[in-house]
């Protein structure tokens, strides 16, 4: 038997943008075993400056869910967020990818220490905070009007600003594209304990503010 749900409204500050979780349409869900997004905290709609994502779609069971997000005439998902329990924390741990932090040694705008490298085209500046490591890609036409330690300074003001890199987590991992992606680049995964979460979305704003909505649910 099919469940339905509706979602209560709010309004988040989000630093830079603001981010507007709202009340949507009825959702369907996949029978009495799949959670509802409300049982895994997870926003109903996403509504930012330039994207509207709504969740279409919730399947699997409570520890093994996944929601999809989708917008207004598009095929794609413009986000997803998963839930995965693994038979141990030492696999749990693998789901989590362990960034390539050589280069050249950074500071963001915070003192953070980072470091810097070119790779394909693309500028990748990344650092750690606390058991977090995160990567911030800028395109190298992007550079030629501002700094990639800039544009990093700002995603890791925003990753504070939403409570994601301020949570104490086993392991986490952040990769997070300047500009907005046609498919869902920006991840957001982590891990605690046998469980595993991970945000993917098209914009780095979306993606924020599934992980903020969550991550204190999956401790």
């Amino acid at each position: 038997m099919k469940k339905k749900i509706w979602a209560t409204g709010g309004l988040l500050a989000t630093g830079l943008l603001a981010t507007v979780l709202i009340a949507g349409p009825l959702l369907l869900v996949h029978g009495d075993a799949t959670p509802t997004t409300t049982e895994l905290a997870a926003p109903t709609t996403v509504k930012t400056g330039t994207q509207t994502a709504k969740a279409t779609d919730v399947s699997g069971t409570t520890s093994n869910a996944k929601v999809t997000y989708q917008q207004n005439g598009q095929t794609t998902p413009a986000a997803t967020y998963q839930t995965n329990t693994k038979t141990s924390a030492t696999q749990a741990a693998k789901q989590v990818s362990n960034q390539d932090h050589r280069g050249e040694a950074v500071k963001l705008s915070d003192g953070t220490k980072a470091t810097e490298q070119g790779v394909m085209g693309h500028i990748y500046v990344s650092w750690t905070k606390g058991n977090w490591s995160v990567t911030a890609v800028t395109d190298t036409t992007q550079t030629l009007h501002t700094d990639p330690t800039t544009l990093a300074s700002t995603v890791n003001k925003s990753l504070k600003q939403n409570d994601i890199t301020t949570q104490d987590v086993d392991k986490g991992a952040v990769t997070v594209y300047s500009s907005a992606q046609d498919t869902t680049a920006n991840q957001i995964t982590w891990q605690n304990n046998k469980q595993v979460a991970n945000v993917k979305a098209q914009q780095a704003a979306t993606g924020y503010q599934i992980a903020k909505s969550v991550i204190s649910k999956t401790k």
